[in-house]
């Protein structure tokens, strides 16, 4: 077992690129897959899965609200996911919302917040896929806060291609990627406690004081059309944090880190191969090795 690991790991050095393990290097502050055992479970559903604040983290919903139960069992996730429907290992569930309101009311203002602190982080991204019932806000809008919500700053309106289709599905029902913002160059969101980012549903533009449905022409916009999410993270780089690989903390990212990762590849829970903190020691870690190899060795 511990050798089909390292052959796997030993692949992904042919599958690297210096965008990935950029990408890679940042550490998990929150993420929710939303996969738990029981998909009606409120609690475990709206709890963060995994990150070093995942314990802080929260989502919550405003001028709308979240719909748990789908005939006794749970509502679809993300084909992103991993536990996708035909992946083994399902099952593959997402956070649903609905009741949101009524036409020409509250545009800005409904719709689910995921609050996490970026207290000792730096170079935030945050990550999601959501689906658009036929019946949807066409239009949403994603916002962050950086003094728990006394003010929002828009950085992104999303526009559904088309009604009861995920943003990661491929063109033309998507875009055949998750939702990512990239908040690097915005010093206000690191390092802060009061941290959330939020998506509302917003009036079409082209309108000015109306929502639009997802799907056109044949759809009107309903309060009780549906947003749904996945697949949702908040990423960081750790501010101060030595030199990022090196896992032995010798002060040099070389050989010696790289054999760690794989000696301990596929490996779960605590351990200082983990380098992205997520709790398994995969392709992820090996590639912020890789990327920052020989930094900190000297000339």
């Amino acid at each position: 077992m511990k050798g089909m690991a390292t052959v796997r790991a030993l692949g992904a050095l042919g599958l690297a690129t210096a965008a990935i393990a950029l990408c890679a290097a940042q550490t998990q502050l929150a993420f929710w897959n939303c996969n738990e055992s029981n998909p009606l479970d409120e609690t475990a559903m709206l709890a963060a899965d995994s990150g070093v604040f995942a314990a802080q983290a929260q989502i919550s919903i405003a001028f709308a609200e979240f719909r748990f139960n789908n005939s006794s069992t749970g509502f679809r996730g993300s084909p992103a996911d991993p536990n996708n429907p035909t992946h083994p290992t399902t099952p593959n569930w997402a956070l649903q919302t609905t009741n949101y309101p009524a036409q020409g009311e509250n545009s800005g203002q409904a719709g689910i917040v995921v609050s996490v602190p970026t207290t000792g982080y730096e170079n935030i991204t945050i990550k999601f896929d959501v689906r658009w019932s036929n019946t949807a806000s066409k239009y949403l809008a994603v916002e962050y806060t950086t003094d728990g919500g006394s003010t929002w700053t828009r950085v992104r309106q999303l526009e559904a291609k088309r009604g009861d289709r995920w943003h990661s599905e491929a063109d033309p029902n998507g875009y055949g990627e998750l939702v990512q913002i990239d908040l690097s160059n915005n010093a206000a969101v690191n390092n802060n406690s009061g941290f959330a980012f939020r998506v509302v549903t917003i009036f079409d533009p082209n309108l000015g004081n109306a929502y639009s449905p997802a799907r056109q022409p044949d759809r009107e916009y309903s309060s009780q059309g549906t947003l749904r999410y996945d697949l949702i993270e908040v990423l960081g780089t750790e501010i101060g944090s030595g030199v990022e690989g090196d896992v032995n903390g010798d002060g040099c990212v070389d050989d010696a880190d790289l054999l760690q990762v794989l000696f301990n590849f596929g490996a779960t829970g605590d351990n200082d191969a983990d380098v992205n903190n997520d709790n398994i020691v995969d392709d992820a870690d090996l590639l912020i090795v890789l990327f920052n190899f020989g930094t900190g060795c000297g000339g």
